[in-house]
């Protein structure tokens, strides 16, 4: 099996094609890129026939099973894309393996799994694959990523970019790929130069970051406040509730409680146990791009710290709820900082 991003796809198609394409993440751009490119090189190897199903409950598999032994009058070869849910069921899982046993050499599979776990690859459908398949990553590149993944686009449309100018994308346009691809190409037109300035991203940046209320938890376990607390005021902005917001946190504190319980009596001012946290992850099923975030955190806070974050978070639901208080956001604020 291989394992690649969605950069090195086009040189690993140019070594020949798989018969399974596993694709893992869920961001749009990426997938659809990565479906794309290795559509265009199946056809040009003769593959002439697409057909993409969205999996459901309702599906009908036996149509499926007789696809795969098609033959039509007007094409060989096919090309069958399965778009699985976020969640798919064993049912639906058990049903893949059987067909993808079908697979002969007229055939391609092409399969989206936006949420992909260590679980999975223990399964019989993975296990049956394996030796064919080329896993793509297709998940939204983490801040940290995100410049690198930045300078390997503007290369591939040859342009060239200042350091400054790709913090600035990358501040602006963080978690929305799409947006990215699209400043990138406005700018490719207004490059005569083939150079992309700091001052050309300013006159044309707008501040269209799009962020979820996960990026903020993250950003409070890496201690990284100021980055914290600008991801809250966009949400503010996008109108998040911030119920949402507390009932988000509070989940992922009793999530932290939960994997550092100790095997032997705590103090209040002792640092949170560490010892099994592989073990705890497996067992709560914690998403390994989401792993290292609770390892940082966890290092950072002591027992005692902990409850009083837990605390301080009943306290402004209390204030939601019974006073309506029109200061919860300046409060989240305040409880951001206590991660520092």
């Amino acid at each position: 099996m291989q394992k690649i991003f969605p950069e090195t796809l086009q040189h690993s198609l140019s070594k020949g094609l798989q018969p399974f394409y596993l694709l893992t993440g869920n961001d749009l751009l990426l997938v659809n890129e990565t479906k794309d490119l290795i559509i265009q090189i199946a056809r040009s190897d003769g593959f002439d026939e697409k057909k993409e199903i969205e999996i459901k409950n309702d599906t009908n598999w036996e149509t499926l099973f007789e696809a795969t032994q098609e033959m039509g009058l007007f094409f060989t070869r096919q090309i069958l894309i399965l778009n699985f849910p976020d969640s798919p069921t064993a049912t639906q899982l058990k049903k893949l393996a059987e067909l993808c046993a079908l697979i002969h050499s007229d055939l391609l599979f092409i399969l989206h799994l936006p949420k992909f776990s260590k679980t999975m690859e223990k399964q019989a459908w993975f296990s049956q694959i394996e030796p064919q398949l080329v896993q793509i990553n297709c998940q939204t590149p983490e801040i940290s990523k995100l410049p690198q993944w930045l300078n390997n686009r503007v290369k591939e449309m040859n342009l060239q970019i200042e350091a400054e100018a790709n913090q600035l994308l990358c501040y602006s346009y963080e978690g929305n790929l799409l947006a990215l691809k699209q400043a990138l190409q406005l700018l490719q037109l207004q490059c005569n130069d083939s150079k992309i300035t700091l001052n050309k991203v300013k006159e044309m940046v707008e501040n269209s970051a799009q962020f979820t209320p996960f990026q903020w938890i993250d950003a409070l376990f890496e201690g990284k406040i100021g980055r914290a607390q600008r991801i809250l005021h966009h949400l503010q902005n996008e109108e998040v509730q911030a119920v949402v917001l507390l009932r988000i946190v509070q989940k992922e504190l009793m999530i932290l409680l939960e994997i550092t319980r100790s095997p032997t009596p705590v103090l209040s001012e002792q640092a949170l146990f560490n010892g099994n946290l592989r073990t705890e992850f497996d067992r709560l099923k914690i998403w390994q791009n989401r792993r290292p975030f609770y390892s940082q955190v966890v290092q950072r806070l002591t027992y005692k710290k902990l409850y009083a974050l837990i605390q301080q978070l009943a306290e402004l639901e209390r204030k939601i709820k019974q006073e309506f208080s029109d200061d919860i956001w300046l409060e989240l604020e305040r409880f951001s900082a206590q991660f520092a």
